[in-house]
């Protein structure tokens, strides 16, 4: 059974796996042109930075994922399926290479992100807030004594 996720070195080693694959992938490919351009050894220090904080709570990653995204969207319009290829991969890299409750949060963390990116950058409302909006809240909140 592998190991579990458990420091940066680690991180690092998912990350390279994992953008091996995205950086190439044909549906993939042309959203992460800026990061193949760049060169992946560019781009892995801020990647690391933000799941160290994600994953460890280590408080490295000082920058904004949403306004990275909107960048890509601007330039390369996301949908769907592509924060589908990319959380198929990301599940692949880590299953692959990691098992036990870290590998799992990574997992975990991996689906909350792509769907919170695509939400988001699809303008579509927050569950919370849909639910504040067609009035479904007040009725989950009220119960009798």
């Amino acid at each position: 059974m592998p190991a579990d996720i458990a420091t940066r070195a680690d991180i690092e080693a998912l990350l390279r796996r994992f953008y091996g694959r995205a950086l190439v992938d044909e549906l993939l490919a042309e959203p992460f042109t800026e990061v193949r351009e760049q060169g992946l050894d560019a781009h892995l220090p801020v990647m690391c930075d933000f799941w160290e904080t994600i994953l460890f709570g280590a408080g490295t990653y000082r920058g904004s994922a949403m306004r990275v995204h909107l960048r890509v969207q601007e330039q390369h319009p996301l949908h769907a399926e592509h924060f589908e290829r990319w959380l198929a991969l990301w599940h692949g890299a880590v299953g692959e290479m990691f098992a036990g409750p870290t590998a799992d949060r990574a997992r975990l963390q991996g689906e909350r992100i792509a769907s919170s990116m695509h939400r988001r950058l699809a303008g579509l409302p927050s569950v919370a807030a849909e639910a504040l909006r067609t009035g479904a809240a007040g009725t989950q909140l009220t119960s009798s004594p």
